[in-house]
């Protein structure tokens, strides 16, 4: 796949969210929907063997108001070796107000010698509720291949936007001095792998663990900053409780944001990472 794009947006009808519009290019495929009540489960397919050298993709999904969507993919995503290119995907991401959004897709494994790069934007409504999840591993364990990728990139920006009467993101406000504020940023990550650089297996690294993982939560805006830092905190405790509970065999850490929350793990299973930021992804339902 040198280009590819997949764009989807969904919209609330009938008492269900349902793909409202959808235009893919091969190797990107859509199974039909899971509809459970309100909810819809989406699973994104890439009928091919994985990235290669000069392949980019691009997914853009916008998620409309009052509805309630998980994005998956279909498998583990595989990287494989780029010779001297690289492979690249982008993922542009619109949660309207009132909408339920979680893009949850499966484990990067970068193979030997591949250089891969991911950048995510999202742009949410200050009344939604939102989740994006990241988990990559560290080569081919099974097949004792570790730290054996030349580069490997990625990042997310979350930024708030106003919500309109209508129900979605509002342009920019105008200042008094005629200027328009942006959409606020509230939160950004980035994770570099370079194994010619630095050393992971190091104190403060990955050490003996072999998967790192990444999510970021938003829940709807309350009346004031107490009321939202109460609710806030209390997902937090909820999770630390489900890590406590269930959680894998690793490191797992939460914190509250400027706005929303992050979690970072790390553990030595891709199974037992997805597995636990897929029920944390449940506690917004």
């Amino acid at each position: 796949m040198p280009e590819s794009t997949f764009r989807m947006s969904t919209a609330f009808r009938h008492g269900r969210t349902k793909v409202d519009d959808l235009y893919f290019e091969a190797p990107f495929k859509l199974m039909t929907p899971f509809h459970d009540g309100a909810h819809t489960d989406c699973m994104v397919m890439l009928a091919s063997p994985g990235f290669l050298g000069g392949d980019v993709a691009h997914i853009d999904c916008t998620f409309g108001a009052d509805t309630d969507t998980t994005m998956r993919t279909q498998s583990y995503e595989k990287v494989l070796d780029t010779a001297d290119g690289e492979a690249k995907r982008t993922i542009d991401l619109t949660v309207l107000d009132n909408a339920k959004a979680v893009f949850l897709p499966f484990p990067v494994i970068p193979f030997a010698h591949s250089v891969f790069s991911n950048v995510t934007n999202a742009h949410i409504g200050a009344q939604s509720s939102f989740m994006y999840a990241d988990v990559v591993t560290c080569g081919r364990v099974g097949m004792g291949e570790r730290w054996k990728m030349r580069r490997f990139s990625s990042s997310i920006r979350v930024y708030v936007d106003e919500a309109s009467e209508e129900g979605g993101p509002r342009s920019p406000r105008p200042h008094g001095d005629g200027e328009e504020s942006a959409p606020r940023l509230v939160f950004a990550d980035r994770l570099l792998l370079e194994p010619d650089r630095f050393t992971y297996t190091d104190t403060a690294m990955w050490r003996e663990f072999t998967h790192c993982g990444m999510a970021y939560l938003h829940v709807p805006r309350r009346e004031s900053r107490r009321t939202q830092m109460t609710a806030e905190d209390e997902l937090v405790e909820r999770i630390r409780a489900l890590a406590h509970d269930r959680g894998p065999r690793g490191e797992i850490g939460v914190s509250r944001q400027n706005e929303g929350i992050a979690v970072r793990l790390l553990a030595d299973r891709g199974d037992d990472a997805f597995g636990f930021l897929a029920e944390v992804a449940q506690l917004l339902r």
